[in-house]
């Protein structure tokens, strides 16, 4: 984690300069320094799956499925190598009999967040019979329209939360391990706030993928 300026004013809104974009956050001095006392203070692990090769992206973890189906090797392990952790919230080991894998302690991790539009603009809103998130949304006062705002909004919440450790663990099965993040939101039509959990696959060397924009809350 590196910050490469970070303003204090007790008067005025606090920025931090976060891997070359300045990141609003809360007016109060004590909660910025929560944060950064959280940063510091996490500590890592990243899974290691010896004599394997990383999954990087949803083709390679469907690739391992396959492997784990037509050879010996479990592909929870396959799909896990290489992903961090804090070391707190780190899905169990071993996983198995016979589990060859292992935890290594690492610096605390630089963030890289991917937040695919299409979540919002062809998932969030279109209608569903089964869960409606767009009426949902629309209800808050956000439309399709807002779908760049929300990507960038999630990112970045996305980015402080992942980096100081603030998630829970979530479904683990042969594509990896998914994790919870709280989103918070202001409501366009009133003042009001709403905050609801969001689902993210853990990738190697700190990269996360949103995977569900809306959860329970």
């Amino acid at each position: 984690m590196t910050f490469e300026n970070l303003v204090l004013h007790s008067n005025c809104a606090v920025k931090i300069q976060f891997k070359g974009e300045q990141i609003k956050a809360v007016s109060k001095i004590e909660e910025v320094s929560n944060y950064v006392k959280k940063t510091l203070q996490a500590k890592w692990v990243k899974w290691v799956h010896h004599a394997t090769k990383p999954a990087e992206s949803s083709e390679e973890k469907s690739a391992n499925v396959i492997k784990g189906i037509i050879s010996k090797h479990c592909a929870i392990c396959l799909n896990l190598n290489g992903c961090c952790f804090v070391k707190d919230k780190c899905p169990t080991k071993p996983l198995h009999p016979n589990c060859h894998c292992d935890t290594i302690n690492i610096y605390p991790i630089t963030a890289t967040i991917e937040s695919p539009i299409a979540k919002f603009t062809k998932y969030v809103f279109v209608s569903s019979a089964v869960d409606d998130k767009k009426q949902l949304f629309e209800l808050w006062g956000y439309g399709i329209m807002d779908s760049e705002y929300l990507q960038q909004e999630f990112i970045k919440q996305a980015t402080l939360a992942y980096s100081v450790g603030d998630y829970e663990l979530g479904l683990l099965n042969e594509y990896g391990q998914r994790i919870n993040i709280t989103i918070t939101l202001k409501r366009k039509n009133k003042n009001e706030y709403v905050t609801f959990r969001s689902g993210w696959m853990v990738y190697p060397n700190g990269k996360i993928v949103l995977i569900t924009p809306y959860g329970r809350r």
